[in-house]
């Protein structure tokens, strides 16, 4: 019993995802050419605006096409994470830590112990993927 004209296969729906994907990935790539060098002449001009605050001792300048104002932004990054621990332990600093859990370790323990940690909300998310055949050929073709 041969498929309907119009009913999909599984080798046409892949084939058609792959090409669909491919596009996407161009148009991507292009994209991002365009978009990273937007970001450059942003950079600069974001620079030429903060000299000029700084020049004039200013925070901001309000103009006809908007407002340019400075912000502050902190960040924190762990060069060192045995000193950090250390430090937060003999400090009593705790609320340096955030809080979350690894999702390597309780998979571990949701492995080895066939319950999820209590307090804990685990899920498992099943995606579909598509990969392009290798230049040797498929599974299937090696296989004949």
């Amino acid at each position: 019993m041969s498929a309907e004209p119009n009913t999909p296969n599984v080798n046409d729906v892949v084939g058609t995802y792959l090409k669909l994907r491919n596009q996407r990935e161009l148009l991507e790539a292009q994209t991002k050419d365009k978009v990273d060098a937007i970001k450059v002449k942003l950079q600069k001009l974001e620079a030429w605006i903060k000299e000029q605050m700084g020049l004039q001792g200013v925070n901001s300048f309000k103009t006809d096409h908007g407002t340019a104002f400075l912000s502050t932004t902190d960040w924190a990054q762990v060069a060192d994470w045995d000193a950090v621990k250390q430090f937060i332990i003999d400090n009593d600093a705790y609320d340096m830590l955030e809080k979350r859990v690894s999702k390597l370790a309780v998979r571990g323990y949701i492995d080895k112990n066939k319950v999820v940690p209590p307090g804990i909300n685990y899920g498992t998310k099943i995606d579909v993927n598509v990969r392009k055949p290798s230049p040797g050929g498929t599974k299937d073709e090696l296989a004949k």
